[in-house]
């Protein structure tokens, strides 16, 4: 399997040094934000938000997020960074794996469980490292797995249903 060729439409490679920048490059470049009518609007949002609070989670990772009205599911991206970026997360350390996620706000239970599935994969230290190392690898089966998921931009906290 090929990063170049696989899971395009829901991950990126991303090459900002700060948050902002990524976040744009995040929504510009994963076709699963392609749809949405008014992606300006959505991108000031989630920078709107992220302004008020950081959302980077620590061990690498940051879930930013933003609420759309008239989408008819949750829509969610990843942006990998190998050299990092600044993001002001609650541990200080660099953020690896940037998620961008847009919902509209009858959705929340939708969201709620997509957020539920991402936070799970992440908590498992061998998925943060197997979505790095998958970008040169292609290799992993629950990394495999957890960018299926990704790609079919369905949503479940226990991966096997």
């Amino acid at each position: 399997m090929n990063s170049e060729d696989s899971y395009v439409s829901a991950v990126c490679q991303i090459t900002a040094a700060d948050k902002y920048t990524a976040i744009r490059q995040v929504i510009d470049r994963c076709a699963v934000f392609a749809t949405m009518v008014d992606r300006t609007s959505f991108t000031q949002e989630v920078i709107r938000r992220e302004k008020l609070q950081s959302t980077g989670i620590g061990h690498g990772v940051a879930i930013a997020h933003g609420s759309v009205a008239g989408l008819d599911r949750v829509h969610i991206a990843l942006g990998i960074s190998g050299e990092g970026l600044s993001y002001e997360s609650f541990d200080n350390k660099p953020v690896h794996l940037l998620f961008v996620i847009a919902s509209a706000p009858e959705l929340q239970t939708e969201y709620l469980g997509a957020l539920a599935a991402i936070l799970r994969a992440v908590h498992d230290k061998r998925i943060r490292e197997g979505l790095l190392a998958w970008e040169h690898t292609g290799e992993g089966g629950q990394v495999i797995d957890f960018l299926a998921m990704m790609e079919s931009q369905r949503f479940t906290a226990d991966r096997r249903q």
